[in-house]
């Protein structure tokens, strides 16, 4: 026992350590004298901006504020006190420089930091800068920013200044004025304030990097049809035209596409910035909301000062879904609605259906470019004598291997030539689309020929439906997911095959894609065409597809599949070099202006999308079937934005581009925009 209190005694007189505080207090000084400063020092004319402006250049310079302090301080005996030194001048200068350039916007005179008795149209720059100097020396020791004034024997130096003190106040309410019901009574109904204050819910706010503890929620509502409004979202009475699961809520929540702020959590909101940074670090960096999360988590929470409370996956997974959600309705100019307090993952199934269009990109159908349209040509800018099966860039200078001669290919050849006979385009451009699969997508219903999403995505087997059938070891996955885009890259559509890419599905959802002859490209590039052309000829489809679209394999399958192919060799060749596709090959010069055929599309689209696509494979083959459809959708739709957004900047460049000066080669295939490379268009 005498050793427990020696114990105890020892440690009671221990002096407790303290936290060195690893910030400065913001300047604590009454308004009077800073009001009193700026008025004896500064213009009558100073605006509340600029004075803002050197309040705040002062206390985030706390560096510059020491090595000043440092200079009006000698302590070697060869050292002299300048009070207006080099430190101090440096944060005049770029303290002027800047207000110099904010008040010549506004055609104003340089006049605010001199008053009456500085008569500075008589001083020189260097001595207007003097001037400027003296005074911030002056409000430094006003606001208590000088090291020395804490402790005149030593220096203490200044650490950054918590902002703390004047963190701000947010309400997170909403951004309408009026009430957008369409009802005669509600037009122009102003919205009244609906949370009452003692009800005031207190919540954290994510503002870009920023987190604020003490945001307050607002809500209105329109008195007269009782809608309520909040800031992300509607909240209104689900029509009564619709069948609706009785476990639902009657509410239905209307999203608002132009929300400053979304719910990310139970009680925490984030702003758009914050939201878009969650979904362009998926994009570019193929990077899970995992993996994002553990970054922020890394960087804002465990850092020494601990500013901010950690963040989960689910947060950030559903800070996700409310941007790529709004990021799509906005282009489709349509407002997602889905029943009010359902699951994230119910909300990505309602997207899908609602602004999903299975698959469909709706802003590539129109799509137009000189790299995936071209004029119609009804005949070869110049002929070569090549074979029929010669490629360009491949068999210029090499013989080309003859058919070979099997059953199949015999059979093929007794087929008429009227039934495998082309017509040309229905519209007088020509267009191209690419069409490819890649193995990956999400498990399913092991039931047979059952590709529902599964009733337990964790741990089980089957769909709802099917989920008392005898039990299966693993759930099958889907086979691949088909793309189809423009040679551009601009992706048209995609959908997920469930067992197999056989021709009967890649027919099935081009026929989607596609409906009738008006609409359909002139051109369908695929590794598999001549199996779907054999297809459509035995399913006698062939008549349905033969007036508009022609289907041709890209370079590398033709090289290896023309020699024991008949229906490849004859008829899907990419570009044929002796110009009896005319449409499939352009004509361009090298140096010394001789003519010579290049490739008019890019066949290696598909590949080249779904190449970038794979990124996301080990992430979108562990979501459940709701989750995988709306991921890769968003994913696929930001993609062709990203798509359309450069090509308009490269078309500006060429328009832009300088005509060629007298004395240049003419027949370059490249200028240079810029430090940028980009193909001359005659």
């Amino acid at each position: 026992a005498l050793q427990v209190w020696t114990l105890y005694l020892l440690f009671a007189f221990i002096p407790p350590v303290k936290a060195v505080p690893t910030k400065d207090l913001f300047p604590d000084i009454p308004f009077k004298l800073f009001s009193s400063f700026v008025q004896n020092n500064f213009s009558s004319e100073i605006t509340l901006a600029t004075v803002l402006t050197i309040l705040f250049s002062l206390t985030n310079n706390v560096d510059i504020l020491n090595l000043h302090a440092r200079a009006k301080n000698p302590r070697l005996q060869d050292e002299y006190s300048v009070p207006v030194n080099g430190w101090i001048r440096a944060l005049s200068t770029a303290i002027k420089a800047h207000l110099d350039a904010k008040i010549g916007l506004r055609n104003m005179e340089d006049t605010q930091l001199f008053n009456a008795s500085d008569n500075q149209q008589h001083l020189s720059s260097s001595m207007q800068i003097s001037n400027i100097s003296r005074k911030l020396d002056e409000m430094i020791t006003i606001l208590d920013l000088d090291p020395y004034k804490r402790n005149s024997s030593t220096m203490q130096l200044l650490k950054p200044i918590s902002t703390s003190e004047i963190e701000l106040v947010l309400l997170i309410c909403p951004a309408r004025l009026t009430c957008s019901t369409h009802h005669k009574n509600c037009i122009g109904r102003a919205i009244h304030v609906l949370t009452r204050e003692r009800d005031r819910i207190q919540v954290t706010l994510l503002k870009g990097i920023k987190l604020y503890e003490n945001a307050s929620i607002v809500a209105g509502s329109c008195t007269n049809c009782k809608a309520i409004y909040y800031a992300d979202h509607k909240s209104v009475t689900a029509s009564s035209d619709t069948p609706r699961d009785p476990q639902l809520s009657p509410k239905d929540k209307l999203f608002y596409n132009n929300a400053k702020y979304v719910k990310i959590g139970q009680s925490i909101w984030a702003d758009r910035t914050f939201t878009n940074m969650i979904v362009n670090s998926v994009y570019h960096f193929h990077a899970s909301t995992a993996a994002y999360t553990e970054f922020w988590n890394y960087i804002f929470s465990n850092s020494a000062e601990n500013i901010y409370s950690p963040i989960s996956q689910r947060q950030v997974w559903k800070a996700f879904i409310e941007e790529t959600v709004r990021q799509i309705s906005v282009s489709m100019n349509i407002f997602l609605q889905v029943p009010d307090n359902i699951s994230t993952e119910a909300v990505t199934k309602e997207a899908y259906e609602q602004l999903g269009q299975n698959g469909l990109i709706g802003q590539s159908l129109d799509h137009s470019c000189n790299e995936c349209t071209h004029p119609y040509k009804a005949t070869a800018d110049f002929i070569t004598p090549a074979d029929d099966a010669a490629v360009v860039g491949i068999d210029e200078n090499r013989a080309v291997p003859p058919l070979q001669q099997n059953a199949e290919n015999t059979e093929l050849q007794n087929i008429d030539n009227n039934t495998m006979e082309t017509g040309n385009s229905v519209e007088p451009d020509v267009k191209m689309v690419v069409i490819d699969g890649i193995v990956m997508g999400p498990i399913h219903c092991a039931y047979e020929d059952c590709s529902v999403k599964l009733a337990n995505a964790r741990t089980g087997v089957f769909c709802l439906r099917h989920e008392k059938s005898d039990n299966y070891f693993v759930a099958p996955r889907f086979y691949c997911v088909e793309t189809l885009c423009a040679p551009c890259g601009v992706v048209i559509a995609w959908t997920k095959f469930a067992k197999s890419e056989g021709a009967s599905q890649i027919m099935d959802f081009l026929e989607d894609i596609y409906p009738t002859p008006e609409s359909r490209p002139s051109y369908v590039c695929i590794d598999k065409a001549c199996v779907v052309l054999k297809h459509l000829i035995r399913s006698r489809n062939w008549n349905m597809w033969k007036a508009t679209t022609r289907f041709i394999v890209d370079s590398y399958h033709y090289i290896n599949y023309r020699v024991g192919d008949y229906l490849c060799h004859t008829y899907c060749n990419p570009s044929p070099l002796n110009g009896s596709a005319p449409n499939l090959v352009v004509v361009e010069r090298d140096i010394n202006g001789n003519p010579h055929y290049k490739r008019a599309f890019n066949t290696q689209a598909c590949e080249q999308l779904n190449a970038w696509l794979g990124g996301f494979q080990g992430i979108l083959n562990r979501m459940s079937v709701d989750n995988f459809n709306w991921t890769t959708h968003a994913l696929l739709y930001i993609h062709t934005q990203r798509v359309i957004q450069k090509q308009n900047k490269k078309n500006n460049q060429i328009q832009n581009e300088q005509p060629v000066q007298m004395g240049q080669p003419p027949y370059d295939d490249e200028v240079e925009i810029d430090g940028i490379e980009i193909d001359r268009v005659d």
